[in-house]
């Protein structure tokens, strides 16, 4: 699950199972700028931008952390604070000359700090709901379940701009992440919209590794909120394919094959970069593509525990501050991953959006992994082994397959949005919760709210 933004995202899900969700704690636990600050969420310079960005994710003072630390834990000593840093759980920056810590230290402390919790693998301890998911879509496979595969969502994505006075006159762009249809993503299809607000819009169409659609309108009046809203449908499956058939149908690469010479670019961008040292010393002497695969997922799993993450616009390099700190969130341990693989000369990349699971709604990122004679397979490294399962193929499943519960919108990072944005965007890498610019500038949270509406989730038969 990734929870990096420093956003205000309301997630309302309307259907069976699905609870009513909210992330908005985020946003009322950071010292970000609010509309009172004169615009400082107006962004027009980039690099002033990630400078206020990391500001704001560096807001506790040390002091602060002290006594917030103090009420969980009495016998803690303010030189505590110094190793904890000192072994990567708090995360710690100077800014003018005096030490910042992370808004998020707090709970990492008790996820990172082995005094603190008993610190467990990626998956471990998985709920019954979790193996459940897994257990549908390895029904199917087998025969028993022709309904466990495939889901058709129905879903309402909302963006809302409210009044202020310094957006009076200007022009709102709004872009919000639209499902992949099968020609980018082999496991969704029958991609639909079924209403839109305005009724004008624009589709990237390929155009972008971020599968968008994009609305222009004016800024709202006094009193009043700007609305962009579409209704969407489409068809998304699970994949598995089990261990013994992998290992039966690979053939040696085609190194000079376009799917091969793209998916083993380095680097390739500022997040996918070379690993040769750490690669080959997480595989050893294993030349085979699928057996490095796993060593490279178990590595991650079982050294990079999930903690609450920086805003990915203010890192430099999310791979290698994995490593360096020790932990990362979904969309991290993903990027670590795919550069991995490459290192090891094994085609990889990016796909995300959101995990759909009943209670669980969330943004949410993974990989895919290119095996000659096989084709691509996903790779959910952060959800781990489910070594509590009783059953062999739903603990190792997310290594080599995925749930249904998934809404596909971006088969890469860091690409330009269609139609091109003018200015800075507020997900730099990634694109889950959708940008707002004007003529002035980018709009940044919390100068709007984007909400995700599940309509209906329907099982389906497939053959």
């Amino acid at each position: 699950m990734k929870s990096s933004k420093i956003l205000t995202l309301g997630l309302v899900i309307a259907v069976g199972a699905y609870a009513s969700y909210k992330i908005s704690e985020e946003a009322a636990t950071l010292n970000a700028p609010t509309l009172a600050d004169e615009t400082a969420w107006l962004e027009q310079d980039s690099a002033a931008a990630i400078a206020a960005r990391t500001r704001a994710d560096f807001s506790l003072s040390r002091e602060a952390l002290f006594e917030k630390l103090k009420q969980e834990h009495p016998d803690l000593r303010e030189a505590d604070i110094d190793t904890f840093v000192t072994r990567h759980y708090l995360e710690a920056m100077e800014i003018d000359g005096e030490q910042h810590f992370h808004r998020k230290s707090v709970r990492n402390l008790r996820l990172l700090n082995p005094a603190y919790t008993q610190r467990r693998t990626r998956g471990a301890d998985a709920s019954e709901a979790r193996i459940s998911y897994v257990d549908s879509v390895l029904s199917y496979y087998r025969g028993t379940n022709p309904r466990g595969l495939s889901h058709r969502v129905s879903f309402r994505f909302t963006v809302e701009v409210p009044y202020n006075e310094a957006l009076a006159g200007d022009t709102l762009r709004v872009w919000m992440p639209l499902p992949l249809d099968s020609t980018a993503c082999s496991r969704q299809r029958a991609v639909e919209i079924l209403d839109a607000e305005p009724s004008d819009y624009v589709l990237s169409g390929g155009r972008s590794a971020h599968n968008s659609i994009y609305f222009e309108a004016p800024a709202p009046a006094k009193g009043d909120t700007a609305r962009f809203e579409y209704v969407g449908r489409f068809i998304t499956s699970g994949a598995y394919m089990p261990e013994a058939e992998i290992l039966a149908g690979l053939k040696p690469y085609d190194n000079e094959s376009e799917t091969y010479r793209r998916y083993t670019k380095l680097p390739d961008g500022a997040h996918i970069v070379r690993f040769d040292s750490l690669a080959r010393s997480i595989v050893g002497d294993e030349t085979n593509p699928y057996r490095q695969s796993e060593l490279v997922f178990d590595y991650i799993a079982n050294t990079y525990p999930w903690a609450g993450a920086r805003e990915y616009s203010t890192i430099a390099c999310i791979p290698e501050y994995v490593v360096n700190e020790g932990h990362g969130d979904c969309g991290q341990v993903s990027l670590l991953y795919i550069s991995l693989m490459r290192s090891l000369g094994v085609p990889a990349r990016w796909e995300s959006g959101w995990m759909l699971h009943p209670g669980e709604v969330n943004l949410h990122d993974w990989a895919e992994v290119y095996f000659e004679g096989i084709g691509w397979l996903p790779v959910d490294v952060s959800f781990g082994r489910y070594i509590n399962a009783d059953n062999e193929e739903v603990r190792g499943f997310y290594s080599h397959g995925i749930d249904a519960h998934r809404f596909a919108a971006n088969k890469g990072v860091g690409d330009k949005l269609y139609p091109a944005k003018r200015f800075v965007r507020s997900e730099t890498v990634d694109f889950q919760v959708g940008e707002v610019e004007t003529n002035k500038g980018n709009l940044y949270y919390p100068a709007w709210d984007s909400y995700m509406t599940i309509l209906n989730v329907e099982p389906i038969s497939e053959p």
